[in-house]
């Protein structure tokens, strides 16, 4: 299946991709629900933890600032029923940069721009640590989603706590590479649960082959990603 990703080269080193996440009915035919941002090296991989590192100082959080309106600029124009969920690191919350960008964005597209909070694995917080840019991210008018769930900083007590002000909420099945399917299943058929009572958008990352789309097909609950 040919991969339907926009991509959008801004230099030489760094540029998005955005990947679609899909609803997928019994039949595997995909319709596109919304679009993820992804950063990109110039051989078309994540670009690893110097660019992460270099989130968490001023010069670097510029750089994503410019690379990203210029990818939404180009995506969005025109395209008025696109709808486009950018990551954001919580060590990016710390720039007054980062709020000037979101403000902008979110008079500039509305609706057509949310917020997908990552977690960062080498850090772990108390539950209430992003309570606040939460909170602000919201009064500007953003719908959230929480990425990577269980993983890292974005464990079960801090999604439990942000229910009532987030959209959706995301699992990678690479977390469970080393589980077998019995033991992936149970954890997909959990939080499938968790996110049914607060009808959350539920999407699962990282769907490698036709066998894995299959098995979530057909679901109205559930968003593929990675596939397609």
């Amino acid at each position: 299946m040919k991969k339907n990703w926009v991509k959008t080269i801004l230099n030489e080193q760094l540029h998005n991709i955005f990947q679609p996440i899909l609803r997928v009915d019994q039949q595997l035919h995909a319709t596109v629900d919304t679009y993820e941002m992804l950063m990109r090296d110039a051989a078309g991989n994540f670009p690893g933890t110097d660019f992460l590192t270099s989130l968490t100082t001023p010069g670097g959080n510029e750089r994503w600032i410019t690379i990203s309106q210029a990818s939404l600029k180009n995506t969005l124009m025109g395209h008025s029923q696109r709808k486009i969920y950018i990551n954001i690191e919580p060590c990016q919350l710390d720039f007054a940069s980062t709020w000037k960008f979101l403000s902008n964005i979110h008079q500039q597209y509305g609706a057509q721009v949310a917020i997908e909070l990552t977690e960062r694995r080498e850090t772990l917080h108390d539950p209430e640590y992003l309570d606040h840019e939460i909170t602000r991210l919201r009064r500007i008018g953003f719908e959230l989603a929480i990425d990577d769930v269980c993983a890292g900083s974005n464990s079960y007590a801090f999604v439990a706590r942000q229910l009532g002000t987030i959209h959706r909420i995301k699992l990678s099945l690479l977390l469970f590479k080393n589980e077998d399917q019995t033991t992936r299943q149970h954890f997909v058929d959990a939080w499938l649960t968790f996110a049914a009572e607060p009808q959350l958008d539920f999407v699962i990352e990282e769907i490698a082959d036709r066998k894995l789309a299959r098995r979530f097909a057909g679901n109205p609950t559930i968003l593929q990603q990675g596939f397609y």
